[in-house]
C-alpha cells in the first residue's frame, strides 16, 4: 500500500499537468457589469485620473492648434494615461478579485511600489510591441516609399509574425498584472505556466470584455460625426474620453480568470494536500 507523501505527490503531479478550462463568458459578464456593481469605487478611483487625463486632452489640443505635430501630442496623451490610470488600474484588480474589503481604505490615487511595479510591467509590454511589431512596419513602409516591392513584402510578413508573437505572449503572461496588484508576483515563468492551456479563453475573454466597450465608442463618433472647435466638440471629447476611461475597467476580465485559476485552484490543492498529510 502507497504512503501518504506518495499519494501526495501523485496528487500534486496531477494537479500541476490538469487544465482548468476558464468559462468565459461568465467572466466576460462579471468583468461588464462590475461598474454598475461598484459604482461608488469606480467614482472614488477613476475621477482624479479622468479628470487630470481630460485636462491633458485639452492641452494637446491647443498644441495641435499651434502646429504641433500629432506624432508628438499623441504620443503624450499615450504615456499620460498609461501614468495616470496606473493607481485605478491597481485599484480596480484589487476590487474584482479581493471585494469591497481590499479597498475600502485604498486612498483614491496613490503611487507605491505596487503602482510602480504594475507601470514598470506595462512599459515592458509596450518596448515588446514596438520591438515585435514597430520595427518590421518601419521596414515595411520604408518599401512602400521607396516602390520596394520585396522589402515592403518582408517587412509585411514580418509584421503580420510580430504581432502574432506579441499577442500570444501578452496573453500568456496576463497574470503578471494581477499577480503585481495583489502582491504575488512569482516571475515571468510562473505566469507562463499558469496560463497553461487556456491561451484561447483567455484570448476571449479580452476581447469579449473590452468589445463592447469599442462598439459603444464607435456608435457613438458616427452618430457625433464632424464638429468645428465650440461647445459641442468639447461635449463630444470629453464623452469620447469618458469612453476610453471606462474601457480600462474590463481589465478586470483577465484578473478574475487569475483568481480562478490561480488563487481558487491553489487554495483548493491546499486543502487537498491538507487532508492527505499523515497526523
Amino acid at each position: 500500500m502507497e504512503s501518504p507523501a506518495i499519494i501526495q505527490a501523485q496528487t500534486v503531479s496531477q494537479r500541476q499537468f490538469t487544465v482548468i478550462p476558464l468559462p468565459v463568458f461568465p467572466l466576460v459578464a462579471e468583468s461588464l457589469i462590475m461598474p454598475i456593481k461598484y459604482l461608488p469605487e469606480l467614482v472614488k478611483f477613476g475621477q482624479i485620473p479622468f479628470i487630470l487625463i481630460l485636462a491633458i486632452d485639452v492641452l494637446s489640443y491647443g498644441m495641435l492648434r499651434q502646429g504641433v505635430p500629432t506624432t508628438v501630442t499623441g504620443s503624450m496623451l499615450a504615456l499620460a494615461q498609461f501614468i495616470l490610470f496606473t493607481p485605478f488600474c491597481v485599484a480596480w484588480t484589487k476590487l474584482a478579485i479581493r471585494g469591497r474589503g481590499a479597498v475600502a481604505n485604498h486612498p483614491p490615487f496613490i503611487y507605491s511600489r505596487t503602482q510602480w511595479l504594475y507601470l514598470l510591467a506595462t512599459a515592458l509590454m509596450v518596448v515588446a510591441m514596438l520591438i515585435c511589431v514597430g520595427l518590421p512596419f518601419i521596414v515595411e513602409r520604408y518599401g512602400q516609399r521607396n516602390f520596394d516591392n520585396q522589402i515592403r513584402v518582408v517587412g509585411g510578413a514580418a509584421t503580420f509574425l510580430g504581432l502574432c508573437c506579441f499577442l500570444i505572449g501578452y496573453v500568456r503572461l496576463a497574470f503578471i498584472f494581477p499577480a503585481i496588484a495583489i502582491g504575488r508576483y512569482a516571475g515571468i515563468a510562473a505566469a507562463w505556466k499558469q496560463t497553461a492551456g487556456n491561451i484561447e479563453r483567455l484570448a476571449a475573454i479580452f476581447v469579449l470584455s473590452y468589445l463592447p466597450y469599442y462598439l459603444i465608442r464607435q456608435l457613438f463618433e458616427w452618430y457625433m460625426g464632424y464638429h468645428p472647435p465650440g461647445v459641442v466638440e468639447a461635449i463630444r471629447g470629453t464623452v469620447d474620453m469618458l469612453l476610453i476611461a471606462l474601457a480600462t475597467t474590463a481589465l478586470a476580465g483577465p484578473a478574475l480568470a487569475y483568481k480562478m485559476l490561480v488563487l481558487e485552484q491553489g487554495r483548493s490543492a491546499d486543502a487537498m494536500s491538507g487532508a492527505l498529510r499523515p497526523h
